[in-house]
């Protein structure tokens, strides 16, 4: 009888292990992100309307890069895009309350956003950049000269950058602005030595400065995502269908539509270049640092009586065997 008992644990913990490792799926049953926006007949989306070439308003319209894709998604889904202007360091706070649907505001994807978020496949890559003025009193020419604790270095807060220096432990002063544009005019002002951000913007910025600022290093490559509530699977995948028309299912190796191109020179004065092996350093940073979807409490009871049920009837037909 002891015998037997141990088997039959065995037997149980065998299925539990087997339990424990089953991959985690998100049950989209009571997921209405997608429904809920093609029944509105238009998607709100999050933005903060101060970070060109991505997004700036002339009068009360957003115009900018990301806006001009986000068209493109609308138009492949039917439905209309309302915009709402956010300051960004309430941005995500604002998503997370359901204010909009979405954020699309050159979001960097990061596994740390990722854990409270749902993101949408890759549309831009990025990487920051090191901009500072032509006179350039500090000798600043790449990321490594920013460790220093003379130097003050201009960020916009909660950015990429911001994290970065704080990540890296940076000696300099970091000094956070709302904006990258108060940013840049600190650093024309000589309030800071040089500033961080993504290269386009800061391309922007020195576009509309004239002679006066210089890009001298890039560093952290980065991808841009559309950032959903937690748990939006089915509203992510459908966006995903229309960026894949954009930019090509193989997110590692992107074939850019003529509209994409057409967007990207217009708004970034460039053709689009991506760096392939640059590209796949950051995804692979996602992919690896990426915890799984998580379970529902209902779909863990399903799949826990999918398991204890068959367990049950090999327990009774070994002691039927033993008997």
């Amino acid at each position: 009888m002891k015998k037997n008992k141990i088997t039959i644990g065995i037997i149980i913990l065998a299925f539990f292990v087997a339990f424990l490792t089953i991959p985690q799926v998100v049950v989209a049953a009571d997921d209405t992100s997608l429904s809920d926006v093609i029944d509105a007949g238009k998607i709100v989306v999050g933005v903060d309307a101060a970070y060109p070439p991505f997004e700036q308003k002339t009068g009360d319209v957003v115009e900018g890069f990301d806006p001009e894709i986000m068209a493109f998604i609308v138009d492949d889904m039917g439905i209309e895009v309302e915009w709402m202007d956010v300051a960004w360091d309430t941005i995500f706070t604002g998503l997370a309350a359901g204010n909009y649907d979405c954020v699309m505001s050159a979001v960097t994807i990061t596994t740390e956003r990722m854990e409270s978020m749902d993101f949408t496949r890759w549309y831009y890559f990025s990487t920051q950049a090191v901009m500072v003025t032509l006179d350039n009193p500090k000798n600043i020419t790449t990321i490594e000269d920013v460790n220093n604790a003379s130097v003050k270095v201009g960020v916009q807060i909660a950015t990429t950058s911001q994290w970065y220096l704080e990540d890296e432990e940076y000696a300099s002063e970091m000094v956070s602005f709302a904006t990258i544009t108060l940013a840049i005019e600190a650093l024309s002002s000589g309030t800071v030595d040089v500033v961080l951000g993504d290269l386009a913007t800061l391309v922007a910025g020195q576009s509309s400065n004239p002679g006066n600022f210089e890009i001298v290093d890039k560093f952290s490559p980065e991808a841009f995502g559309i950032a959903c509530q937690k748990g939006s699977t089915a509203l992510v995948n459908r966006i995903n269908e229309a960026l894949d028309k954009l930019l090509g299912d193989d997110p590692y190796n992107p074939e850019f539509s003529a509209y994409y191109n057409t967007s990207h020179a217009k708004w970034m004065n460039s053709s689009v270049f991506v760096d392939l092996d640059q590209l796949k350093i950051a995804l692979d940073e996602l992919n690896t640092g990426s915890s799984g979807p998580t379970i529902s409490g209902a779909s863990i009871f399903s799949m826990v009586a999918v398991i204890i049920i068959p367990v049950y009837g090999l327990i009774r037909k070994y002691k039927k065997k033993q008997l």
